[in-house]
């Protein structure tokens, strides 16, 4: 606010008849800087921050002002720049919302029958690197002639709006995909360890059917589901596959925890499959959604031995190993004392492919992505699924990075040549964290994994495929 302290008139210092005036001009400046602490005050509740454009007579841009509210305090690292001109402001803005926002600015100054409305959401790049979002609203004050005098409005931060409706929006799409998959559908609460039930169109466990009660308790009914529904030879597996700490500990890393088993319906065996999977949420991981389906149709053509054993091992979607198959296989090298690499790939911008192209498409680049491992690396080598957009590899006698880089360069290649027509050119890349295990003082598989993790993250600072391997 401008302090208008020094532009107080002291009424002695001029003629009696000019007192009055004087004393006018006093009470307006008074009432002027009152409203402007008022209207400071308004735009702290509303959280937002005024900005106006000028123009001159032929409608050409004068000048801008922005006063955008600051995060953690003046100078934050969070700030948005807006410098006083237009064309710094839009090169703040991200360049996927850039056409969106400039086309808004100029259909509103064009719009001399003033029947458009400017208020608009886009996005904007802060200091510090980080997406922030924000809402604009204005009106457009004209002359006579319809040309543009001054584009006054309020900007808003709604970072924090934003994040919440994506989550929501994410929760509801996992929620929409497994009603659409699976029979049943459960809500678990894994503080309360309670589950409620979102779908029951399959199998109903005896005394666990009333909708109208809210939850039940998840170890009884996981129990009483075990021993009425699961084959014999299984229930002891699915015992400890089911328990929420096992369910914890596999969606630490991961999106999804799958596993399949054999059921018994009418005295018949049938091929059964669970998912769990994770609802994030800032104050961490306290609800997961669990979906239950029948998957003869996956295993109808094998044995039933053989086909499980398949199933067991398999990521159905990809075709490759799961995680569950790759850490033991993994294990079983790393424990005999072999040198090899170990490596996590995760695929880049995976759920801005999601939300550009759809779900659909989004399973074609994992599948082709799978498809560039297998032919990437030997037959020998253990490639596998993760869960989600993520995937690893084991290496044994990959002795050395070089050695190592030369079998990822390989595959970054063929990653490079996937052609998906329903992305328009779209250009798929990964980022991978590497390491040489079986050199030194031997490692378990979760201290080799926390170590090729940490160099994902350093690789995703660059963009395109990128590797780096620890301790180098």
């Amino acid at each position: 606010m401008r302090d208008t302290s020094q532009d107080v008139l002291k009424a002695e210092n001029y003629p009696e008849q000019c007192q009055s005036l004087v004393e006018d001009f006093n009470a307006r400046l008074f009432k002027y800087d009152k409203d402007a602490e008022t209207l400071d005050i308004i735009y702290d509740v509303l959280g937002a921050r005024f900005w106006s454009m000028n123009f001159d007579a032929r409608g050409k841009l004068i000048d801008c002002h922005w006063s955008v509210v600051e995060h953690e305090g003046e100078g934050s690292e969070e700030d948005v720049d807006f410098k006083e001109n237009y064309e710094d402001f839009i090169n703040v803005v991200h360049e996927d919302d850039r056409d969106y926002v400039e086309k808004c600015f100029h259909d509103n100054l064009m719009d001399r029958e003033r029947d458009k409305v400017y208020d608009i959401e886009f996005r904007c790049i802060a200091k510090n690197g980080s997406v922030r979002w924000f809402r604009s609203v204005g009106k457009v004050r004209r002359r006579k002639d319809g040309s543009p005098i001054t584009f006054v409005g309020l900007i808003t931060d709604i970072t924090a709006k934003k994040e919440r409706e994506l989550q929501l929006q994410e929760q509801y799409e996992i929620v929409d995909a497994l009603s659409r998959d699976y029979l049943n559908v459960f809500l678990v609460d894994i503080p309360r360890r309670k589950a409620s039930i979102l779908k029951l169109d399959g199998y109903v466990t005896e005394g666990f059917g009333d909708k109208t009660v809210e939850d039940y308790p998840y170890d009884p009914f996981c129990a009483k589901y075990i021993k009425d529904r699961v084959y014999s030879k299984d229930q002891a597996e699915i015992t400890e596959a089911m328990k929420l700490e096992k369910v914890q500990e596999m969606l630490e890393n991961s999106d999804e925890y799958v596993y399949s088993y054999r059921a018994i319906d009418k005295g018949e065996v049938h091929f059964y499959q669970f998912t769990y999977m994770r609802i994030r949420s800032k104050t961490g991981m306290t609800k997961v959604i669990a979906g239950f389906k029948n998957i003869d149709d996956v295993v109808r053509s094998a044995k039933e031995r053989e086909a499980l054993k398949i199933l067991s091992e398999t990521d159905i979607m990809t075709n490759i190993y799961n995680r569950g198959y790759g850490e033991k296989c993994s294990t079983a090298s790393m424990t005999r004392g072999e040198i090899g690499m170990f490596c996590i790939l995760d695929m880049d911008r995976f759920k801005n492919i999601n939300d550009t192209f759809g779900h659909s498409i989004g399973d074609k680049v994992l599948i082709k992505a799978a498809e560039c491992l297998k032919k990437a690396f030997r037959t020998s080598d253990i490639v596998f699924r993760l869960g989600g957009d993520e995937f690893a590899v084991t290496a044994p006698g990959v002795k050395t990075s070089e050695v190592g880089r030369k079998l990822l360069d390989r595959f970054f290649e063929m990653l490079d040549e996937i052609n998906i027509p329903e992305m328009n050119g779209y250009k798929v890349s990964v980022s991978v964290g590497a390491i040489i295990y079986g050199i030194g003082r031997p490692k378990s598989f979760e201290e080799i994994y926390k170590d090729a993790d940490t160099c994902v993250y350093l690789s995703k600072k660059t963009q395109g495929n990128s590797v780096n391997f620890y301790g180098e």
